[in-house]
C-alpha cells in the first residue's frame, strides 16, 4: 500500500477511537490512544524507510529470468547452488502482485554465517508458473507457502 494512504487510515482509525474516548471522558484511554496513533505513524515511517516491504521492490518478470544450469539457479543475472537456497517463500499481495523470498545459506553451516534473503516483486499472472519451476528446481528448500 501506498505509504500517504497507510497513514490516513491509520490516523482516521485512532481520530475516530479518540473521539469517543474524549465524549465518555476517559482520559487514560484516550492518552493510550494518542500514543498508539504515533507509535503506528513511527512504524510505518521506520518500515518504509528502511525498504524492509516487499513493497518497495520494483515488480519484475522472473518468467523469462529463471534459469537451471546444472546446479546453479540463475535469476537476473545472478545465480546461487541450489543446495544453498535454504528457503523459499512466495505469497500473493493482491490480483496485479505477487512475491518471492529466497533465504541464502553463503556456508552449508548454518551456523557459520547469516543468511541472505533476495526479494522479488514478480506479477500475479507468474505466480503459479514460477512456484512450480522453484518446486522442481528446489526440493530440499523449506517452503513457506500462504
Amino acid at each position: 500500500m501506498n505509504k500517504w494512504l497507510l497513514l490516513l487510515l491509520a490516523t482516521l482509525a485512532f481520530a475516530i477511537s479518540g473521539y469517543q474516548r474524549w465524549l465518555q471522558q476517559d482520559w487514560l484511554a484516550l492518552g493510550a490512544v494518542i500514543v498508539a496513533w504515533l507509535i503506528v505513524i513511527w512504524l510505518i515511517q521506520r518500515h518504509r524507510k528502511q525498504g524492509a516491504a516487499v513493497l518497495a521492490v520494483e515488480i519484475t518478470s522472473l518468467q523469462s529470468q529463471l534459469q537451471l544450469d546444472g546446479d546453479l539457479l540463475r535469476i537476473a543475472g545472478e545465480s546461487w547452488p541450489r543446495q544453498a537456497i535454504s528457503q523459499v517463500e512466495m505469497g500473493v499481495i493482491d490480483q496485479q502482485r505477487a512475491y518471492v523470498y529466497l533465504t541464502i545459506e553463503a556456508d552449508p553451516e548454518p551456523a557459520a554465517t547469516a543468511a541472505q534473503t533476495r526479494k522479488f516483486l514478480i506479477p500475479y499472472a507468474e505466480y503459479e508458473l514460477v512456484r512450480q519451476q522453484l518446486t522442481a528446481a528446489l526440493p530440499s528448500a523449506r517452503w513457506l507457502l500462504p
